[in-house]
């Protein structure tokens, strides 16, 4: 059983910085294991924009934060420890056989699992709810696609990366269910754990749905190309042109 009782080591450096463990009393506030980067600036009154990372299968709180270059200085930032603990790291739902199949009652409790993480965290942290990005990678990216479908008025951005929606939709999708929304979507080309047609899907899901999406797929493997990255914070900065 993987604890992981010590305080994770970051891809990058990050300022400033503070990690809820399983001994936090914010642990059992949230429900999750979490790192956080709050800017100082942000009050309760001023509260800041919300970025929720959210890590793939055998991840952890520490392995989404090389995107934070992505993201400015104004961002709160939250990465959240998936709550099924594997024999390396941890997932937020397990499969049926392959990457392409989750378990679909495992992937609910996944799904209602962060759903309670993100509504407590206004709670707790100086973030505004009403500005809620949500960025995944591979399995991470699943999640937040099938909590965006199940909640379709919490973010204001979703950011899907080497993932793919997951089979959450029964008969034809509304085409105004996500009206709007900006979604970005990011792939790449030879991906060897989720293949490309996966992104694909997600792409033309999002705008059945009536989603605002813009995608790219890139010359690597499971991982985020760097010309993805910079077209992801040009993208992310739509947002904080007021920040």
């Amino acid at each position: 059983m993987n604890s992981n009782i010590n305080q994770p080591k970051l891809p990058c450096k990050v300022e400033p910085f503070q990690w809820a463990g399983p001994n936090d009393p914010l642990f059992a506030e949230t429900g999750l294991v979490h790192c956080a980067s709050i800017p100082p600036q942000a009050t309760a009154a001023q509260p800041a924009p919300l970025v929720v990372m959210v890590h793939g299968w055998a991840g952890d709180e520490s392995s989404m934060w090389i995107f934070k270059q992505t993201l400015p200085a104004s961002a709160a930032i939250i990465a959240p420890r998936a709550p099924v603990s594997l024999d390396s790291g941890f997932a937020w739902f397990s499969y049926n056989g392959s990457r392409a199949a989750p378990d679909r009652a495992s992937l609910a409790r996944g799904v209602n699992t962060l759903d309670r993480f993100i509504d407590s965290l206004p709670r707790h942290y100086p973030v505004d709810p009403d500005r809620l990005i949500l960025m995944g990678f591979s399995q991470g990216a699943m999640t937040i696609n099938a909590f965006v479908y199940a909640n379709p008025d919490r973010a204001i951005g979703v950011v899907s990366m080497a993932g793919a929606f997951p089979p959450v939709i029964n008969g034809e999708p509304y085409s105004n269910w996500l009206a709007g929304l900006p979604v970005f979507v990011a792939h790449g080309s030879r991906d060897e754990v989720i293949p490309v047609d996966s992104a694909r899907e997600t792409r033309d899901l999002y705008r059945a749905l009536g989603a605002d999406v813009t995608y790219g797929e890139y010359p690597t493997g499971h991982k985020m190309h760097s010309q993805g990255l910079k077209d992801l914070k040009q993208w992310l900065a739509m947002f904080f042109v007021d920040a």
